[in-house]
């Protein structure tokens, strides 16, 4: 008669369940680990981006700032620089009409022709009022072209010598220190005498009965270089 050995497994079994158990609850808490650890981690490269942002928004307003007060001080220089000018252009306003009846004589008698005499003038403001006589209608021609050539140039007042029509440049002899003839650009030189226009012109005779044409111009006078 044999007999039969009976082993109870139960035992095992639980003991495999509580390991597998264990296992399970150290897989989850490591897994808990990983996940807490890596919202750690973004939370930390959020917040250090923000940091970052944050400084270099400051560091722009910072930036804004100094480039605000620059222009306020540049401001300040251009209005500075304003009043200078304008008092400037008050001392030149009273010193061009300090000189500028000198300077229209000079320009009168540089190109007034031989048979042309001035009687009598005025000046306001730059506009300008000659009486005179003249031999004929072309000698007051002549006299009226002659103002038309004065001009300004970089070396002072001149007077047209020679310019051909479309020329870029024009031939003028300098009404100061030797008189010297020099070409200059068109684009550099500027009239100064405009708006030259014939008032009135009489015919007449002087002493001698000879004939005779008296007239006024009326022009406007540049007396800036």
């Amino acid at each position: 008669m044999s007999t039969m050995i009976r082993i109870n497994l139960l035992p095992v079994r639980q003991v495999r369940k509580r390991e597998m158990g264990r296992q399970f609850l150290v897989l989850a808490a490591g897994a808990l680990v990983l996940a807490l650890a890596g919202n750690y981690y973004w939370l930390s490269t959020r917040e250090a981006e923000r940091d970052r942002r944050a400084e270099g928004v400051a560091e722009r307003q910072r930036q804004i700032d100094a480039l605000d007060k620059q222009i306020g001080e540049v401001n300040e220089l251009k209005k500075r620089k304003k009043e200078v000018e304008d008092k400037l252009g008050v001392l030149d306003k009273l010193r061009k009409q300090r000189s500028g009846p000198v300077r229209l004589l000079d320009a009168i008698a540089s190109v007034i022709p031989k048979k042309v005499f001035i009687s009598d003038f005025d000046e306001k403001s730059g506009a300008v009022k000659v009486v005179g006589v003249g031999e004929s209608l072309e000698d007051v021609a002549e006299f009226m072209r002659g103002l038309q050539n004065v001009r300004w140039t970089p070396k002072g007042m001149g007077r047209v010598v020679e310019q051909k029509r479309d020329a870029k440049q024009a031939r003028i002899e300098l009404l100061s220190g030797e008189q010297a003839i020099e070409d200059f650009e068109v684009r550099e030189l500027s009239p100064f005498f405009t708006n030259i226009e014939l008032k009135s012109s009489e015919a007449g005779s002087d002493k001698t009965g000879k004939a005779t044409v008296k007239f006024e111009l009326s022009m406007s006078a540049n007396y800036a270089t």
